[in-house]
């Protein structure tokens, strides 16, 4: 594909980044260092009372890898 003015350029930047952003899956996992896991619970909160743990598994819908019930981390939040 040859592009010959500015806003062909914009415009095909455009398109790759929407290309791009639709098909990266929004439900990716991070690391457990980027959310500063811990196995022990923190001031009383812990991963089986968060809404992103996972019982059934042992699995955070955040955090990669198996979970301790126990565990806390940053983006923890208590279920209501």
């Amino acid at each position: 594909m040859k592009i010959s003015s500015r806003r062909g350029f914009i415009t095909y930047m455009a398109m790759l980044g929407l290309v791009t952003w639709s098909t990266t899956p929004l439900y990716a996992k991070a690391p457990k260092k980027a959310f500063r896991y811990q196995e022990t619970p923190l001031d009383g909160k812990k991963c089986s009372d968060c809404i992103y743990y996972l019982p059934e598994t042992s699995e955070c819908k955040m955090v990669e890898g198996s979970i301790s019930p126990d565990g806390w981390c940053t983006i923890y939040m208590k279920k209501k």
